[in-house]
């Protein structure tokens, strides 16, 4: 299921990215992203700290915490919110310059919403009014001057070579040449590689750049996360070999493009990017860049904690229902295949009896399965089998909302389900999910026909490409909802 990668270890291209100096490791876009949010929150902290010292000293009756609660958490929530409206962490590498009115006006709004707030509830009287003015303008400041380091820090690492977006080039004719050169000239960016399947037809290098394999093999580097974004450099008349190897990339994370040189102006298009003299027209975007997975990363690992704490409980009751209705193991582990098409080991309580649990997924569940338990019938109708992922999503491989990870051997129509629709891979773009967008639209249950399975792949696309934070909140609300609306479980 899903691609299938081999090892790298002696190939040219491998020899290539070995030679960056060993002392300076590669950056991501996220880690980069995650640090500077961290510098925001202490830049703010700081002076609201200096200032209550400075405040403490001439009224030495105030309250240190009514302080800290105030700076360090409900304003610096604010700060992190706004900032994430006016993408201050959306683009990067980071430009100082056009960000510092963003800066300026998103602390401002979350300064006034916690006065607004202090007014509301007629507790304003209980902070210093200078101290209050005072850390605005000092936290306005110390933002300014660690933009201004964050920026100077990021140029060094670009120069380095540890931050730079990783590109591969696909197709050797002779558009890609300059092309090449181009994108050298272009600070940030590195060409890892370049691929052409036509080993007969191409040089063996270009531009000082070795030809290093075909498609599969620049899957596989993409799998490593060796590339960011790929560029086919293939004319746009060569539609099906554009399609097949675009296919070949859809299970991984990647910004994919089709590129051809020329000036910026010579062609418009609605959908694109320009870089340098390459026109870049976007296939596939990278899911959850940057901003996005650094605020999903926190959303799973924040909920699932709180979670895990309120159902352990519940669990140890379900754990216990389940060993005195039948014998075998609490836990039914079963293989599943996840983010980028690998396979991982999801976690449920056990619902069928031990000598017929079915670890591949090949039959699927159907209306009074005489291998469902009747500890099993309860816990199915109520989703209360899924409880134990909650660990599978602390541990990095599932996250709470996303695409519902499938058994290696399921089938619709008899048919494995990644034959069954070309654009099946899409939906492995991103961790998958306990719940997912789908499964509140009415797509939950069985999937015993092409069209079932098309309908639910459809919702997990749509929900990759038009992620947020609201909608992963608002599933996680239709959940509650859904789990009592039993019709498609059994």
């Amino acid at each position: 299921m899903g691609l299938t990668f081999f090892p790298l270890r002696h190939s040219s291209i491998e020899r290539q990215l070995g030679d960056r100096p060993r002392h300076i490791p590669h950056i991501e876009g996220y880690q980069l992203v995650l640090i500077v949010c961290m510098a925001d929150l202490l830049a703010i902290a700081v002076p609201g700290i200096i200032g209550y010292a400075i405040t403490k000293h001439y009224h030495p009756l105030i309250v240190t915490a009514e302080y800290a609660n105030l700076w360090g958490v409900i304003t610096g929530i604010a700060l992190v919110f706004f900032f994430g409206v006016f993408r201050c962490y959306g683009h990067l590498p980071l430009d100082f310059r056009s960000q510092l009115p963003l800066l300026f006006t998103g602390f401002s709004l979350s300064i006034l919403l916690v006065a607004f707030g202090l007014f509301s509830l007629k507790i304003g009287q209980d902070y210093s009014r200078g101290w209050f003015v005072g850390w605005w303008l000092a936290s306005l400041a110390a933002l300014t001057a660690e933009r201004v380091v964050a920026e100077r820090v990021r140029s060094h690492l670009v120069k380095q070579g540890a931050l730079a977006q990783k590109f591969a080039i696909y197709g050797a004719g002779d558009a890609t040449r300059p092309v090449i050169e181009g994108l050298r000239r272009e600070p940030g960016i590195e060409i890892v590689g370049i691929f052409d399947d036509r080993s007969s037809r191409v040089p063996t290098e270009m531009g000082g750049i070795p030809i290093s394999g075909g498609v599969k093999h620049m899957a596989a580097l993409a799998h490593a996360h060796r590339i960011d974004r790929v560029v086919i450099m293939l004319p746009l008349s060569a539609g099906e070999r554009i399609t097949a190897i675009a296919r070949a990339l859809y299970s991984l994370p990647l910004h994919i493009d089709v590129g051809f040189g020329a000036r910026q102006g010579d062609i418009s298009f609605r959908r694109g990017d320009c870089i340098g003299n390459l026109l870049l027209l976007a296939l596939q975007e990278r899911p959850l860049a940057e901003w996005r997975r650094v605020i999903k990363a926190c959303e799973d690992i924040a909920l699932s904690v709180l979670i895990l704490l309120a159902i352990l409980p519940l669990m140890a009751l379900i754990a216990l229902a389940i060993k005195l209705d039948s014998p075998g193991p609490v836990l039914f582990r079963q293989k599943r295949v996840g983010f980028t098409g690998d396979v991982f080991e999801v976690l449920k309580f056990r619902t069928m009896f031990a000598a017929s649990t079915d670890l591949l997924g090949a039959q699927l569940t159907r209306r009074d399965d005489p291998r469902i338990t009747r500890i099993g019938r309860f816990l199915r109708r109520f989703s209360l089998d899924e409880l134990p992922q909650i660990i599978n999503v602390l541990r990095g491989e599932m996250s709470l909302v996303g695409p519902r990870p499938h058994p290696l051997a399921a089938k619709a129509a008899n048919i494995p389900y990644q034959d069954s629709i070309d654009s099946y891979a899409l939906r492995h773009r991103v961790k998958p999910g306990i719940t997912g967008w789908a499964q509140v639209k009415g797509w939950r249950g069985e999937t015993n026909t092409v069209l079932q399975l098309r309908r639910r792949v459809e919702h997990d696309v749509f929900y990759i490409e038009h992620w947020s934070l609201w909608m992963d909140l608002k599933i996680l609300a239709i959940t509650l909802w859904c789990v009592f609306n039993t019709k498609n479980v059994f």
